[in-house]
């Protein structure tokens, strides 16, 4: 069975499981133990993936004097993306301010948000300081900046420039496919994965009870995701490939890895899934997944972003009683979208991280009212994970068509 039909059907499980067991008491904790425990072990194998495609992929890529032009595609589409969907979640506020919801976390003690993202940014901060390369790899959890900075230059390194070097390159080409085929698997089961983070996270989202006394924030979120996922993303892959691919078959053929970036909220989680579809499903090459797909986890946030402009419009529309300002609405959508590009230095938190930053930046004091997103934050993070996941995919397809070795894979081939 095809994987979009199956992760699907892994999360309407998970939905119906947290409206079954919502009022037990114990559900959440057993559910959240699961989840955590699948989540964690999809970035064990997410890790050493990286570690030996990403190599892999720079020195294909180099070999073939093709890097500056796929780099060139990736951070276009990045910077594209960020800033479009930033811009569409600001407009769709615009058109229907709708204030923040008051929380169970409401009532915490001012600062606590600032300090867990101080938190995030100095442990983070402090695993960008070179001590040791191996040290840092395998330490590699949830910030993948320094596994990546050490696997670009040895990819950069193994280029197969002289014989001396070219079996070192064909025997990390050789671990690539290796870890490819791990990714297959993961990819193909993850939908166990995906039923327990979903179940625990509606479970969670049931039992907070705040968006069904607040539908119209509700509303808000789901229509921003879906103008992202259905209008802004796709026209914005039709106009980098001059509308000759199209954006929605590869929505539903990388279903698992944005089903699973929102159910888990980790874009992390979701890299190995989405570099395996990227090859099997959407055709494109190895080298070119390898190296896209972990380069938008770190800077192609524009999920991240979104989500953000409508959490901090109305945390402020909340606090201050009205509705703001366009001129105030467009400096925090750019706000948002600048910062989004460090907000991987606190995954599974970049709503948290990038609400806090541009508060600051922006000098607005909420008095601790943005304490109200944490009780949100699992959702939030869903919503723009999934997003990003998206992105991601389309945005490894521009990388390919760019450099003209993108293919199209028959229905019947996809997983």
């Amino acid at each position: 069975m095809k994987t979009w039909i199956t992760y699907i059907a892994a999360i309407l499980m998970g939905l119906a499981t947290a409206l079954l067991f919502g009022d037990a008491v114990y559900a959440s904790g057993i559910l959240s133990a699961v989840s955590s425990f699948l989540v964690s072990l999809g970035i064990f194998i997410t890790i050493p993936i990286i570690a030996f495609t990403l190599p892999s992929g720079i020195a294909s890529l180099g070999k073939n004097r093709k890097g500056t032009r796929c780099l060139a595609a990736v951070i276009l589409w990045a910077i594209a993306a960020v800033a479009a969907l930033a811009a569409a979640a600001a407009i769709v506020y615009a058109i229907k301010p709708v204030q923040f919801p008051v929380t169970s976390t409401a009532g915490s003690t001012p600062g606590t948000l600032s300090n867990h993202v101080s938190y995030m940014l100095s442990a983070s901060g402090s695993s960008l300081y070179p001590m040791n390369a191996f040290w840092s790899i395998a330490t590699a959890t949830y910030f993948i900046l320094p596994l990546m900075i050490i696997s670009w230059i040895l990819g950069l390194a193994i280029r197969p420039s002289a014989d001396v070097i070219r079996p070192a390159y064909t025997v990390m080409n050789s671990f690539a496919e290796v870890m490819y085929r791990i990714s297959r698997t993961y990819t193909i089961y993850g939908f166990f994965l995906s039923y327990a983070a979903s179940a625990s996270l509606f479970i969670d989202v049931y039992q907070e009870k705040t968006l069904f006394a607040a539908p119209e924030y509700a509303k808000l979120m789901v229509i921003v995701f879906a103008v992202s996922i259905l209008l802004v993303l796709p026209l914005l892959f039709g106009l980098f490939t001059h509308f000759k691919k199209n954006p929605y078959r590869i929505l539903y053929r990388s279903a698992a890895a944005i089903i699973t970036a929102f159910s888990t909220g980790s874009i992390i989680a979701s890299i190995s899934m989405n570099e395996s579809i990227a090859r099997q499903n959407n055709g494109v090459q190895k080298r070119i997944a390898s190296v896209a797909v972990p380069f938008f986890a770190i800077a192609g946030r524009g999920g991240a972003a979104a989500i953000a402009v409508i959490s901090i419009l109305p945390l402020f529309q909340a606090t201050a009683g009205n509705v703001p300002e366009a001129a105030v609405v467009a400096i925090t959508a750019g706000a948002a979208a600048l910062i989004s590009f460090a907000s991987s230095a606190a995954a599974g938190t970049e709503i948290a991280l990038i609400t806090v930053l541009a508060l600051r930046i922006l000098n607005i004091n909420l008095y601790g009212a943005e304490n109200a997103l944490i009780a949100l934050l699992p959702l939030l993070g869903g919503f723009a994970a999934a997003i990003d996941a998206y992105s991601a995919a389309l945005g490894s397809a521009v990388a390919a068509s760019f450099i003209d070795t993108d293919t199209e894979i028959p229905y019947s081939d996809i997983i």
